[in-house]
């Protein structure tokens, strides 16, 4: 630094003063022009290009680190399989399933004769034919299929603990859980004293088994049992995948295609689609609308924060000061 600071204290200078001598700073309008100066020169002159030099690998470092490749890519599988987006999965997913459970009732249609194809015979099968086929498994893997992911999707949950909170929060997710305290670490005892504790903590049991008394707690025991009660909130987070799978192939689309038969096919399939376009448009309105609220929240905390917080916690100020020299100071007694 060309100056002292604000807060250094150095001895008066009275040779400086009386001898008028010019100060060992610099005012700030000449610090500035050197500084203009300086940016000018350099802009002028400009900065010479400096060519990196690249270490390239040879042929036997290749080598030798393919071992290493093979075996990290071995070990962060299947994360470096490059799968598409949960919602393209989802429509994958969901067509396979569709396709399944066609195939499994133009199966359970053909083998109906031709005579006794009537609408109340559509699951009835012909005579010397049993019931259990490559069809009735792969029925019940669709159909616990679509509600196993239903499952998952409405249950999949995260719990979050509300510490100061007080009062009950107005939601059927939340209660009251007792939370354990973290143990305190223990002071190191000598090996001396431990001996001592545990004399005596068995005696003091030999004497209250004599007692027919119950035996002392421990004072980890009493640790541990000491808590407090806090407010969780559980909350549902789902899945796009899950999300999705369950608006192409819910298990109302499993049912619908067990009711499905020649004469109804074509009313059965508009309904599988309205039923997709309706769970799809509801799911997705939702979370239009969760996002528009978190974008609310955000807005209103900076708000909060750029016209009442910021300008009382940092308000602008001016630093106005004097500086000068002893050098610069005029004696009117010499």
């Amino acid at each position: 630094m060309t100056s002292p600071s604000l807060s250094a204290s150095t001895p008066f200078d009275w040779d400086a003063a009386r001898a008028r001598k010019p100060p060992p700073y610099s005012t700030p309008t000449a610090a500035g022009k050197r500084i203009r100066a300086l940016r000018n020169d350099l802009a002028t002159q400009g900065t010479p290009t400096k060519q990196r030099v690249v270490r390239k690998k040879g042929l036997i470092a290749k080598i030798t680190s393919i071992p290493s490749a093979i075996a990290f890519q071995i070990e962060i599988f299947p994360n470096n399989i490059p799968l598409p987006t949960p919602q393209k999965l989802a429509w994958i997913l969901g067509g396979f399933m569709h396709f399944m459970h066609f195939l499994v009732r133009v199966s359970q249609i053909s083998r109906i004769p031709d005579s006794e194809l009537g609408w109340e015979d559509m699951y009835q099968d012909d005579e010397g034919s049993g019931w259990f086929d490559w069809t009735v498994p792969v029925t019940i893997l669709l159909v616990f299929g679509s509600l196993g992911n239903a499952f998952y999707l409405f249950t999949r949950t995260r719990v979050y603990q509300l510490a100061l909170a007080t009062d009950p929060v107005s939601s059927p997710n939340a209660k009251f859980v007792h939370r354990e305290r973290t143990p305190e670490p223990q002071p190191k005892r000598s090996t001396f004293m431990l001996i001592i504790r545990h004399l005596w903590h068995a005696f003091a049991i030999s004497v209250r088994f004599l007692l027919n008394l119950s035996p002392p707690k421990n004072q980890e025991t009493r640790g541990r049992r000491g808590g407090e009660v806090v407010q969780t909130l559980e909350v549902w987070t789902p899945g796009d995948l899950e999300m999705m799978l369950f608006s192409v192939y819910s298990p109302v689309h499993a049912w619908l295609w067990m009711a499905l038969t020649s004469a109804n096919w074509i009313l059965m399939c508009l309904i599988m689609a309205l039923v997709g376009v309706q769970t799809r448009a509801l799911t997705r309105s939702f979370e239009a609308l969760v996002k528009d609220k978190a974008i609310l929240a955000s807005e209103v905390m900076h708000e909060y924060d750029q016209k009442f917080v910021y300008p009382r916690i940092n308000p602008i100020r001016k630093d106005a000061a004097v500086m000068t020299h002893q050098a610069e100071m005029i004696n009117t007694w010499d």
